[in-house]
């Protein structure tokens, strides 16, 4: 078992299903990758809905920063959020991984 953090990263904006798809990935994380549950940052758990779309990116990257692998979603090239997410990690120089 996995007891680095890692970041969950993907579109929101926009995903009626969001919710449901960011689960299923933590879900994956632990079964098939080891991923502790609680080493899991799963940013619809974490950051706040009702903020504004900047706030929100703040709060995504540092948490990003704060975890050692960036874990992105199928549709993360999708969303603005998470290409920015990806760069960061990439600046940080993050462990990137791409669910399937």
């Amino acid at each position: 078992m996995r007891y680095d953090r890692v970041y969950i990263a993907g579109k929101i904006t926009g995903d009626a299903n969001y919710y449901a798809k960011f689960h299923a990935a933590q879900d994956q994380l632990q079964l098939e990758y080891g991923w502790n549950y609680w080493s899991i940052v799963n940013p619809v758990e974490m950051v706040p809905q009702g903020w504004p779309w900047w706030r929100q990116m703040v709060r995504c990257l540092r948490l990003v920063a704060g975890c050692k692998v960036v874990a992105m979603l199928p549709d993360w090239t999708q969303s603005r959020g998470a290409r920015i997410e990806h760069e960061w990690a990439e600046f940080l120089g993050k462990e990137i991984i791409y669910l399937y």
